[in-house]
């Protein structure tokens, strides 16, 4: 019985003790705990670990911001090393600039194609034409180039996308003949364009065709 009323009289006298502190607000008034900056994510919260925080370590990283907020220039290959692509800013101006190396060489070889096609030669490889017959190869377009009518004129699709839809594979095909016949293998450097559709307007003046957008090229 004396063991437990000591233990009774001690636990009381613990709890008003800690009651006591509580109230004693010099408890308050000592050093505030630092808070490490490193550890505590900055775009969300939460403390950093190796799941996370990657984000937050691009915010801390001031030398990589400063560079891409300022002009800066990055330029890469495509796997045949024939067309360069550079993507930069410049004047606080992003920019994409394509320059493509064989360019001439495209137009040499489609020159070439249409002298032999004009002189009579079959080109077994060439597709059918409705009639049946082996036709012609119809053009030899650079890529840049088939890259830049897209973008100019189907609202950036690309010559992959447009010539599932005849319609819109015909006006790429006008495009082409006005713009850049050099690039045409067909004999006389004229297409045979099944159908007749409208000259397609750029993206930035209007739609890419109908009524009243007519861009009345011929």
């Amino acid at each position: 019985m004396a063991l437990k009323q000591h233990q009774s009289d001690t636990a009381k006298y613990i709890m008003n003790t800690e009651f006591d502190n509580y109230q004693d607000k010099s408890y308050l008034e000592g050093p505030e705990p630092e808070h490490n900056e490193d550890a505590h994510r900055q775009d969300v919260g939460g403390l950093v670990t190796a799941h996370n925080g990657i984000a937050d370590r691009l915010l801390q990283n001031d030398a990589l911001y400063n560079k891409l907020k300022g002009d800066w220039k990055r330029e890469d290959f495509n796997l045949s090393k024939n067309i360069k692509t550079t993507t930069g800013r410049e004047d606080g101006k992003f920019y994409i600039k394509r320059e493509q190396f064989n360019v001439e060489y495209i137009a040499e070889q489609c020159a070439e194609y249409r002298k032999r096609a004009e002189a009579g030669y079959i080109d077994p490889l060439a597709p059918l034409m409705p009639d049946g017959k082996i036709g012609y190869k119809w053009m030899e377009l650079p890529e840049i180039i088939a890259k830049q009518i897209g973008e100019d004129y189907f609202g950036g699709m690309s010559w992959y996308t447009i010539k599932r839809d005849k319609t819109l594979k015909a006006q790429f095909y006008r495009v082409v003949q006005q713009e850049y016949p050099a690039f045409i293998c067909y004999p006389h450097g004229k297409l045979p364009i099944p159908i007749d559709v409208p000259y397609p307007a750029k993206v930035s003046q209007d739609k890419f065709f109908a009524g009243v957008n007519f861009a009345g090229k011929q």
